[in-house]
């Protein structure tokens, strides 16, 4: 593998990229790419022993804007993946710069009110289907994709006018993986406010009294399904009852749900709105 490189460009690289910008784009992408590892490995979380086999090197940066030459150290590896016989760096690289294509493509359809659908073959690849488009993915792009997409959300909401206007990734002269100012929301979708109260007893386990907001924890049997939330104080209530009831194994909440869209889920609730509780 040779002449990758990873840039941010834009007015903002005239006078020096601020570390913690610098830092939070590369920690992104490194991120993506461990997540193409991680499917390949089928691990959940990258350990110190696999840290030490797999790596993404920076070899030296240059002036003007920021950019690194980098490339990507595997070292004797155990892969799970069945379908492959051999796995370098090469073939990481190539998952990631597919699943970037396929986040960008079904993301942009969601965006466009073409919800996408798939279709899935028995060797795992599969067919993405947006309106008239047809487009065949090798199969662990869509885990990977899943996996890889809150990075993908960071990286972009990093693009602002005037500053950082272009965040890309390959090959020198024609990366594969560019992200520009009209990317800066294609990763996000939308989310809706659902009309109908809910009931539910819950756990409130952490609450910043200064925010009002916080996460609670809903088991089997509640009107939405079980696990972890965020949530906020609907309008003007107290907040000491929502502070004594983290003492408490159980409350009843009323509460208004957001629901998300995301191309790997039809609807999910991403954050609660409660209207009321019952320590």
């Amino acid at each position: 593998m040779k002449g990758l490189e990873f840039k941010i460009e834009g007015p903002i690289a005239e006078d020096g990229i601020p570390i913690h910008l610098a830092i939070n784009a590369l920690d992104n992408f490194q991120s993506i790419i461990d997540k193409t590892y991680l499917v390949a490995a089928g691990s959940q979380r990258m350990t110190a022993k696999e840290r030490e086999s797999f790596q993404v090197k920076a070899k030296y940066f240059k002036i003007g804007s920021f950019i690194t030459d980098f490339e990507i150290c595997l070292y004797g590896v155990q892969l799970v993946l069945p379908f492959i016989s051999t796995f370098g760096p090469q073939n990481v690289w190539e998952y990631t710069k597919e699943t970037f294509m396929f986040l960008k493509l079904v993301c942009a359809a969601i965006h466009s009110d073409k919800k996408p659908t798939y279709e899935f073959n028995e060797n795992r690849d599969f067919t993405v289907h947006t309106g008239d488009i047809h487009q065949h993915f090798n199969g662990p792009v869509f885990l990977i994709g899943e996996k890889a997409l809150p990075n993908y959300q960071n990286l972009a909401h990093l693009l602002e006018p005037g500053k950082v206007e272009v965040i890309s990734a390959g090959s020198q002269g024609s990366p594969e993986i560019k992200l520009d100012l009209n990317d800066r929301t294609l990763f996000d979708f939308p989310i809706n406010l659902v009309d109908q109260p809910y009931e539910i007893e819950c756990e409130i386990f952490d609450f910043n009294k200064f925010k009002n907001n916080g996460r609670l924890r809903v088991n089997d049997g509640q009107g939405i399904p079980p696990g972890d939330y965020s949530f906020s104080i609907f309008g003007s209530q107290d907040n000491v009852n929502y502070i004594y009831s983290m003492l408490k194994p159980l409350v009843t909440i009323e509460c208004l749900v957001e629901v998300g869209v995301n191309p790997f889920e039809r609807e999910k609730i991403v954050h609660l709105q409660i209207t009321g509780i019952r320590p």
